[in-house]
């Protein structure tokens, strides 16, 4: 059952098909940016490209989201902040996506080089 970017972000960004399709720009850009990294005997990347691509655009539409700031409200001796924690767990969530996909990624940070005397 292939899953697409943009279903696997709106399930990580809890909206509804139609609410996600507000950000689809968010899904594309990660894609463009990803695709180039694949390996060619990878194909499309499957469902593991397709998970980091989505948690890449769920990363980035946290950080839009956080955006505004940092909100409270107290009710008496209650009192609410909502602060910048999600954006570190989307950021945590692909970094693990990106490490999970990471067969179907060239390793184009790594150099090897013998130096000699």
């Amino acid at each position: 059952m292939e899953d697409s970017i943009l279903a696997r972000f709106a399930r990580m960004a809890e909206l509804t098909q139609e609410q996600a399709e507000n950000w689809e720009t968010l899904c594309a850009d990660a894609e463009a940016e990803l695709s180039p990294g694949l390996r060619e005997e990878a194909g499309d990347g499957g469902a593991l490209f397709r998970a980091a691509c989505a948690a890449l655009a769920f990363y980035r539409y946290s950080m839009l989201c956080a955006c505004g700031g940092e909100e409270s409200f107290s009710a008496g001796e209650i009192r609410v902040t909502r602060g910048s924690g999600g954006v570190k767990a989307a950021e945590r969530l692909w970094l693990s996506a990106r490490r999970a996909a990471a067969p179907v990624f060239r390793d184009d940070e790594f150099y090897f080089h013998r130096v000699r005397p």
